[in-house]
């Protein structure tokens, strides 16, 4: 495919924007938990771990509950990779067939 990185994130972004946020505030959580571990607050620290798991866990909830909603909204898995692969045939079908021609093309200037 020809999308690159940045417009497969802003699609995926688009799709599920809750997965990467969770993701963000699971991390934000470990960092803080981090700091206030090099601090010697354990408390603090024990309490920034606890909010790091349910930000983990909502973060899975969503993953789990897009890709759900997704899957369930579009085209089966099986249906798209037949067509990818249709269209991949087509696709090289179209190249052999000019790579043909300019043999031909090259044979008869021969």
């Amino acid at each position: 495919s020809t999308e690159t990185y940045r417009e497969k994130a802003t699609r995926k972004f688009k799709q599920q924007p809750l997965v990467p946020l969770g993701a963000l505030a699971t991390t934000v959580a470990l960092i803080v938990a981090m700091t206030k571990m090099r601090k010697g607050k354990a408390q603090s620290f024990n309490n920034w771990l606890r909010v790091r798991i349910l930000a983990q866990g909502l973060t899975v909830a969503a993953v789990v509950a897009g890709s759900w909603a997704y899957g369930s909204a579009s085209v089966p898995q099986h249906v798209a990779d037949e067509q990818a692969a249709a269209e991949k045939a087509r696709t090289d079908r179209v190249a052999f067939e000019e790579r043909m021609r300019a043999a031909e093309e090259v044979h008869r200037v021969e």
